[in-house]
């Protein structure tokens, strides 16, 4: 199955790098070694802050900039880190600089527009996501986010327009999902219940109660709320998409198909249940169900990478490796930038002795993410299977070496 939703929050991007090139590495030797270190600085925040250890991230972080000030991933990396303790303040103005010293950084842009929403400073957000797209035309973390503060744009206005006309959606809920949206669920819970213990009718509180269990993983609470809401209002698409999200999270498999396969009655071309009910089947080893959804997907929207790389992997699984490919190579036409793509390419070809078809696409991955272990060791054991065994040993070490990519 692929990774659970979880409504109203962005992805930042955190930047680690490896050791200096020798073009750094040129000129005065001091300042080459003044990099060096804060490069060091630098990576070890990195994994602090993938271990949630963000006071430890952020000292690291400024002792990067103290030893080399002009160090942009630094910035942006320390940005980060006061996202995630939501110091937006902070981050906004550590962003700003990282963009100064080079205004052409994609993802500082798209996580200076993840600290705007935040502000709800919504127009400033999406003119900092579409910067990061014009630059990177290929970011769909940036896509993603841009939808996104879109989205939260609509809502807001939305409910500020309707606190100030009438009494449908009430202050204290406008205030409830201002806690949710940035981030304090616990707060945003209880603001709810309080709210629909006076009006056990106002379904904005009820939607975003369901969406608050769901980002604490309450499912059974989850789906109180959203089965409250469709009985109310049996017709919204969306809340019975969360709640068959909601029941499959829970185990609850039929009860899952039957909400997905209830939005397909009156929508048909939502693709988004296919996608769901596609996954359930490929979980309970129904590949031929799970092939047909994905196939219906492509039909309703044919320029979809995802659903190229679902079959693929569908395929794949079924070993019908040319099938595979074929997906596969249909993805990368629509997302030329996937190394996730590359990377199953590999499989497929690996699984077909064709090595050195595999480790041409295993190359291609690594030079979208370096750091992924697993591919490494598929190049070594393709490498190996050529019988290049020093190339092998070093696709070994690497294996053994790199830690996943920051993102």
């Amino acid at each position: 199955m692929g990774k659970k939703f979880i409504p109203g929050i962005c992805i930042l991007f955190l930047a680690i790098l490896g050791c200096a090139s020798s073009g750094e590495r040129t000129g005065n030797n001091n300042k080459a070694s003044q990099y060096q270190l804060a490069m060091e600085f630098n990576n070890l925040g990195a994994r602090y802050v993938s271990k949630n250890l963000f006071d430890e991230a952020i000292v690291q972080f400024r002792k990067s900039i103290t030893v080399y000030p002009d160090f942009t991933e630094a910035h942006n990396n320390l940005g980060v880190a006061y996202c995630k303790q939501k110091r937006y303040d902070e981050a906004i103005a550590e962003f700003k600089w990282a963009i100064q010293l080079n205004p052409d950084y994609s993802k500082a842009h798209d996580n200076l527009g993840f600290a705007y929403q935040h502000k709800y400073l919504f127009d400033d957000a999406i003119k900092e996501h579409t910067l990061a797209l014009k630059i990177n035309p290929n970011d769909m973390e940036a896509k993603k986010n841009l939808a996104r503060a879109k989205d939260e744009k609509k809502v807001y206005e939305k409910t500020k327009t309707t606190q100030t006309g009438n009494r449908e959606i009430s202050p204290e809920s406008i205030q409830a999902y201002n806690h949710y949206s940035r981030g304090f669920v616990d707060e945003a819970i209880a603001l709810f219940q309080k709210v629909l213990e006076d009006n056990p009718q106002e379904t904005f509180a009820a939607c975003y109660l369901g969406h608050a269990y769901t980002a604490k993983g309450m499912m059974d609470e989850a789906i109180t709320a959203y089965t409250g809401v469709l009985q109310k209002d049996p017709l919204n698409v969306q809340i019975r998409l969360m709640l068959g999200d909601a029941y499959y999270e829970r185990g609850l498999t039929d009860k899952a198909i039957a909400e997905f396969e209830n939005v397909l009655k009156t929508n048909p071309d939502n693709t988004r249940a296919m996608y769901k009910l596609g996954d359930i089947y490929v979980e309970s080893g129904d590949e031929s169900k799970a092939t047909t959804l994905y196939n219906r997907a492509i039909a309703s929207n044919p320029k979809s990478p995802e659903a190229y790389r679902k079959l693929g992997d569908v395929y794949l699984q079924e070993e019908l490796y040319d099938n595979a490919i074929a997906s596969w190579k249909k993805q990368l036409e629509l997302s030329p930038l996937s190394g996730n793509a590359h990377g199953n390419l590999g499989s497929a070809y690996e699984a077909k002795n064709m090595t050195d078809n595999a480790i041409d696409e295993y190359k291609k991955a690594l030079a979208s993410n370096p750091e992924d272990r697993e591919t490494h060791y598929h190049l070594a054991s393709s490498y190996e299977e050529n019988g290049m065994i020093d190339e092998a040993l070093e696709e070994y070490k690497k294996a053994l070496g790199a830690t996943p990519a920051w993102k």
